[in-house]
């Protein structure tokens, strides 16, 4: 990730980077790495963006995650009538 948390805005699309351990035998591990899609929901500043998961859950997007850009949020190009 070379870009900052601060350029993240609520609606982004990002793809966040786990990595999870499952035992294959008494002596190994295997290392399973999987990337999940997000939204972000919400920017504050002073706090981390809370983004929500495909599956629900939520989480804050922290400086030592990998993460990347799905798609940004577009701000609306003509004003909606009432």
């Amino acid at each position: 990730m070379s870009v900052s948390l601060d350029a993240l805005q609520p609606g982004d699309t990002i793809a966040i980077q786990y990595r999870l351990w499952r035992p294959m035998d008494d002596r190994e591990d295997d290392v399973v790495e999987r990337w999940i899609s997000a939204r972000i929901i919400d920017c504050e500043e002073g706090a981390w963006p809370l983004a929500r998961l495909v599956d629900g859950q939520m989480t804050d997007v922290r400086p030592f995650m990998t993460w990347r850009w799905v798609a940004r949020a577009r701000p609306l190009d003509v004003a909606i009538a009432a």
